[in-house]
């Protein structure tokens, strides 16, 4: 392992055994050689490298084995094959109630937090006054855990773990559990360890945070590391995998939930402005970059944005009208279907975006190949900055409006949001709103 190398992971493997029965474990004890309960492999050949610094991102469905993977960092579990190699002093935020002694008080738990992690007694007393005021749980600091809330075992939890000064910090899904005050409070000093050269290590199931706190992302499925790379590319190939499993289930019920809309006609209104400038031949062009899924049955030929007054542009104006224009390709008949868009920063953050379903259009039926030109039309509520666009063409399954996802295309065009004219200061959020301001001398 290399200086700069904070984490180092090579063909690393857990197992463990599943018994049937609690005898059957007493019973591998006093007969050696013989094996009374099943093998189950949480982890199998897990390695990569994690550089000192960097912020990495692990993501998977629940019991993908991304707990096992921290907890094999952390050292609490030793791996069956393989091996781990951790520079630096560790602290880790993993699933509640581990880590803290139920019946010690929270003070008592802080000192035995901070001995564990090698500090001294005047070293913690140094920090005891900024954890608790970090945890803000008042006069439980000194009751037992016991009788916390799991908010107020998280945030003392936190608090300990970011007050031993790590050099690399672990945080898996514990956080969910606290308030959106105390989450953001968390984030803001994550992302201030982060800039001061902290190694983070950092499980959660909400994709966009993954996305914009992390470099890297590493993505766990049944054990097994499916792919490592930027974050927002692993990202993408997590969603597209679990839509496509989602398609997989609705589609064995979309012949019994789908209402037949053949004799219901669409409110879609066809405007005399319509113009339609997309290409509707069957080649499919995007930018570079793009990726696609979904289960077919339909074919996205071509996107487009057009300004106010109905041209090509990949440039929009702050606060002006445009329109989001496709061409779909149906190559099989559905009694009705659904389009929408969302656009994402380059971080991949989502922004905004809307469905037909959201708006409450009702799409026509369609027969096997019909070529449709779709349009949204809206106000540009993005300030300065580069965009992305992703566009999609579903089947909507009632009645609990999911959707069967028949072609999306991810990063299929890139445009650029032009800054403000005649406004001398820049606006540091992504999104504008109208807002009236009203003012009153009394």
């Amino acid at each position: 392992m290399g200086e700069k190398t904070a984490i180092y992971l090579n063909n690393v493997s857990k197992c463990f055994k599943r018994y049937t029965r609690p005898v059957d474990r007493l019973k591998e004890v006093l007969l050696p050689g013989k094996t009374y309960g099943q093998e189950f492999w949480a982890l199998r050949n897990i390695s990569f490298e994690v550089m000192k610094g960097e912020t990495i991102g692990i993501i998977g469905r629940n019991g993908a084995g991304k707990s096992t993977l921290l907890q094999l960092i952390c050292g609490t579990l030793i791996p069956t094959s393989g091996e781990v190699q951790v520079n630096g002093r560790v602290a880790a935020l993993l699933e509640l109630g581990a880590g803290f002694n139920p019946e010690f008080t929270g003070r008592e738990n802080v000192y035995m937090n901070g001995a564990i992690m090698g500090l001294s007694k005047i070293e913690v007393d140094e920090r005891f006054d900024n954890i608790a005021a970090f945890a803000d749980i008042k006069d439980f600091i000194d009751q037992p855990v016991k009788t916390y809330s799991s908010g107020m075992y998280v945030r003392l939890a936190f608090a300990s773990a970011i007050h031993v000064n790590p050099d690399i910090l672990i945080v898996d899904e514990a956080l969910a559990v606290g308030d959106m005050f105390f989450q953001a409070k968390c984030m803001v000093r994550m992302r201030q360890m982060m800039e001061s050269g902290v190694t983070v290590l950092f499980v959660s199931h909400d994709t966009g945070s993954v996305k914009s706190l992390c470099q890297r992302g590493v993505f766990l499925d049944d054990g097994e590391l499916r792919c490592i790379g930027k974050a927002s590319e692993v990202v993408e190939i997590y969603i597209s995998r679990i839509r496509a499993e989602a398609n997989q289930e609705l589609n064995r019920q979309v012949l019994r939930t789908i209402n037949s809309q053949d004799n219901k006609k669409s409110n879609i209104v066809n405007n005399s402005n319509f113009k339609i400038v997309v290409q509707t031949d069957m080649e499919s062009k995007f930018a570079d970059g793009s990726c696609r899924y979904g289960d077919g049955g339909a074919k996205i030929l071509d996107i487009q944005i057009l300004n106010k007054f109905h041209q090509l542009t990949n440039h929009i104006e702050y606060k002006q009208d445009f329109s989001i224009q496709a061409s779909i390709f149906f190559e099989e008949s559905f009694p009705t279907f659904c389009f929408g868009y969302l656009i994402k920063d380059l971080k991949g953050i989502e922004l905004i975006g809307t469905t037909t379903t959201t708006e409450n259009i009702d799409m026509p039926p369609v027969k096997s190949g019909d070529v449709y030109v779709v349009e949204a039309k809206t106000v540009n509520v993005l300030n300065e900055g580069i965009y992305t666009i992703v566009f999609g063409v579903e089947l909507p399954v009632m009645p609990n409006q999911q959707h069967i996802y028949l072609d999306l295309v991810d990063n299929a065009l890139v445009f650029k949001v032009n800054p403000p004219e005649n406004i001398q200061h820049k606006f540091w959020s992504r999104t504008y709103a109208p807002v009236t301001i009203n003012f009153m001398k009394i």
